[in-house]
């Protein structure tokens, strides 16, 4: 509910967001108008069908000149929205500027509540994940370096659409009656960001806030029934290890910090990409506001100790002032010129965000 409340304060970001959106030229447009837009220095493809389904698409954003090649990072980014809401163009601010940045950024978007429920959904992230390993090269990205980045209830369609992939057990769709999406194939990365990753945990919390009984979640889950089948948090396994896993990312991130403090900062005593124990899984970095009061950062907590007991590689970053929608909507997009190296300009958490997607 804060979520989507969140969403509609923010009429001037809104406006913002769409003059973004609609302004960016087609890739490989370069005439009039279209050639001066193309001087902010990043290019659109619009609604890039990645499967069947009316919502199936995705809107690519590319770093003007990128040619197949390139091998530059990729961000696969599912958005939130109560598993009821979300659109490709509210992301536009963000997208924008991680394509300034020289990381390409296809923001997805799949079906919704009432019409999907959440099994189909994470089915449908997972087919987007696909789609963009086998096609990001002619865009310049590489399929070697694809993070898949998940923020609320998309956080929790990406982490259940990787462990369908791992082979985790599966809960049968209700609106959904193809046959379930097999690729094992993993990406580079999962960031999780102010994601719900324990549906029965973040249910309590609803309710005892009041709002469970508006909130789409129980219903997009089929009841409640299949809660703990639809919980990123309660089908990882528990494995035994001889050595904790790695830290995924770069060194002295600054959500680092705030982390180290509520002890959760843990020092790998294997190398960063040796995994043969672990179940497969990839490399999680979880980004959450300690002032979120719609996902609070414990949630993340949670599932990073889960992650932990199974032998993922994970990381934890923790910041002290920002919102549920600040992580995604607060990119203060400046014209002209390619951005200061490192995203100097941004703040801590987008800073650290760019960083993470570049390792």
């Amino acid at each position: 509910v804060d979520e989507i409340s969140g969403l509609v304060v923010k009429v001037p970001y809104g406006y913002r967001a769409i003059r973004t959106h609609r302004k960016l030229p087609r890739r490989g447009e370069r005439d009039g108008a279209a050639a001066s837009a193309a001087r902010d220095g990043v290019t659109l493809s619009r609604k890039v069908r990645y499967d069947e389904g009316e919502r199936c698409v995705m809107d690519i954003y590319v770093p003007d000149g990128l040619v197949a090649g390139a091998n530059a990072p990729v961000s696969l980014f599912v958005h939130g929205g109560v598993w009821a809401s979300g659109e490709a163009w509210q992301f536009s601010p963000m997208a924008t500027a991680l394509a300034k940045e020289g990381v390409i950024c296809c923001v997805v978007t799949y079906s919704l509540f009432p019409r999907a429920d959440a099994i189909q959904m994470w089915d449908e992230v997972s087919r987007a994940l696909s789609w963009t390993l086998d096609n990001i090269g002619e865009y310049g990205g590489d399929a070697n370096r694809v993070s898949i980045v998940g923020h609320s209830a998309g956080a929790q369609l990406c982490a259940r659409a990787l462990l369908q992939r791992a082979g985790v057990q599966n809960v049968k769709s209700t609106t959904n009656k193809r046959e379930w999406h097999a690729d094992a194939r993993m990406p580079r990365k999962f960031i999780g960001i102010a994601g719900v990753y324990d549906v029965g945990y973040h249910y309590d919390y609803e309710d005892s806030r009041g709002v469970a009984i508006v909130s789409t979640m129980a219903r997009a889950m089929n009841g409640a029934e299949n809660f703990d089948v639809c919980s990123p948090a309660q089908l990882m396994p528990q494995r035994s290890k001889t050595a904790e896993p790695a830290i995924p990312g770069p060194t002295d991130l600054v959500g680092d910090s705030m982390s180290k403090m509520a002890g959760f900062h843990r020092r790998s005593v294997i190398a960063a990409d040796a995994s043969t124990d672990a179940f497969n899984f990839p490399p999680t970095v979880l980004m959450a506001g300690c002032a979120d009061i719609t996902v609070p950062w414990h949630e993340s907590a949670d599932f990073y100790w889960r992650l932990q007991d199974a032998g993922v590689s994970s990381r934890l970053l923790l910041y002290l002032k920002e919102g549920h929608v600040d992580f995604v909507l607060n990119w203060n997009e400046k014209g002209g010129a390619k951005m200061p190296a490192e995203a100097d300009h941004l703040e801590p958490y987008a800073r650290d965000f760019v960083r993470v997607l570049k390792d």
